[in-house]
């Protein structure tokens, strides 16, 4: 019986044995259960914040180069919010160029030494022939008198990777060295530049009938791109809208304000008018009248010498009395786009700087006037700090302001053209 009694409870201990590794075994391949799937959640939260701070890093442009107007800076602005670049690009002859696509640069359009434009035509336009219509055309700036299509690359390549068709043109510049040069033949270059490269993309299998084009500049290129906009009637390939990157809208001098103080506020810029920011003392005019004299002259052809122009300012103001002066604004009026933009309905894109002290801030409130009161579809971007340029790269404000004028530019071509 003892002996019996000793087995049993040896038997005993052993089954609890048993039963407690049977337990510890079972909780440990809960815990690994459990620590394996807090692994794996772990895992799946890492790479959820790893594409959001790829998103972030998108949005506050750390991916992608971006230049002033001229190239002259590089800031990281992004393509899309999304993160997702098309691939538009696809070697396809000598012409390719892996940044660009297939750029045909130094095309002929005339035969003038000016005459020429580069042309830029992405991969995804290629495969879409029969349905696409996007071109976009930049004209650069330079005051009239300096400048060259080559400014405009970095613009025409940026958009390119967007599947837009770009170019970008040199035009007769307003000097001495060209004897014949005036406002109106640079309105007939840009003609003959659409010509050409309907006539290009025609060859190139693309269909005319369907194809459309957006004017853009930068400055005294957007001044052109305005003019031809609102003023020529039968452009080659139909105009869909216009781009306007600071540009001056007249060289009147009531047009010509800036702000008295850099970086001061005009809080109700989007309900203010220019009289009521002159009585408030926020703009003043720019003592500028000789400069737009002479610009004025060179849209003419230079039909006045300069003692004939010092001869238009009397007490450091524009003679409006004086025979050459009325004789000069009369024929130059046909040269200002303001005075074509009651006649014209194209859609506008228009992009001003605050602290613009080239042409100032008074061209932004006249179109916002001229628009809301003709009823024409636009859409007008104010960036508090920036310049001529578009500068002020050490500001959140101008990073935003710059990201804003690249998506407003997008959205256009959204909107006007078929991909």
């Amino acid at each position: 019986m003892e002996n019996k009694n000793f087995f049993n409870i040896e038997n005993i201990e052993t089954k609890n044995l048993n039963t407690n590794t049977s337990k510890k075994k079972k909780i440990f391949i809960t815990l690994l259960i459990i620590i394996i799937v807090i692994l794996l959640l772990l895992l799946i939260i890492l790479l959820y914040l790893r594409r959001k701070y790829n998103e972030i890093k998108e949005k506050l442009g750390y991916n992608e180069p971006w230049n002033d107007l001229y190239g002259n800076k590089t800031i990281n602005i992004p393509y899309f919010n999304n993160n997702k670049i098309i691939n538009t690009f696809k070697k396809t002859d000598i012409n390719y160029n892996e940044t660009i696509g297939d750029l045909n640069n130094g095309k002929d359009y005339d035969k003038n030494e000016r005459n020429y434009y580069n042309l830029y035509i992405p991969y995804l336009s290629t495969k879409r022939k029969d349905k696409y219509n996007g071109i976009l055309l930049f004209i650069h700036g330079g005051g009239w008198q300096k400048g060259g299509k080559e400014s405009m690359d970095f613009l025409c390549s940026r958009y390119a990777k967007m599947g837009y068709i770009t170019a970008t043109l040199d035009y007769t510049l307003l000097i001495n060295k060209y004897k014949d040069s005036n406002i109106f033949k640079n309105l007939d270059e840009i003609t003959s530049c659409i010509e050409n490269i309907k006539t290009q993309l025609k060859k190139q299998g693309f269909d005319e009938n369907k194809l459309g084009i957006a004017i853009a500049g930068t400055s005294s290129g957007a001044h052109l791109a305005m003019l031809y906009g609102y003023s020529i009637k039968n452009s080659p390939i139909p105009i869909k809208f216009i781009i306007n990157i600071v540009g001056p809208i007249s060289l009147e001098n009531n047009y010509w304000y800036k702000l008295v103080k850099k970086n001061q506020t005009l809080e109700k810029i989007e309900s203010d008018n220019i009289k009521k920011a002159i009585n408030d003392k926020k703009i003043v005019q720019m003592d500028i009248n000789i400069t737009l004299l002479k610009i004025m002259n060179l849209f003419i052809g230079k039909k006045y010498n300069d003692k004939q122009l010092k001869e238009m300012i009397k007490d450091k103001k524009i003679n409006i009395e004086n025979e050459n002066y009325i004789e000069l604004n009369k024929i130059v009026q046909n040269a200002f786009p303001i005075n074509f933009i009651n006649k014209n309905k194209v859609p506008n894109l228009c992009i001003y700087g605050g602290n613009d002290e080239t042409i100032g801030v008074a061209h932004y409130y006249k179109l916002k006037e001229l628009f809301e009161k003709n009823k024409i579809e636009n859409e007008l971007v104010y960036f508090r700090y920036g310049g001529h340029m578009l500068e002020s790269y050490d500001t959140q404000n101008g990073l935003n302001a710059m990201r804003e004028m690249h998506y407003q530019i997008l959205n256009f071509c959204k909107n006007y053209f078929k991909l």
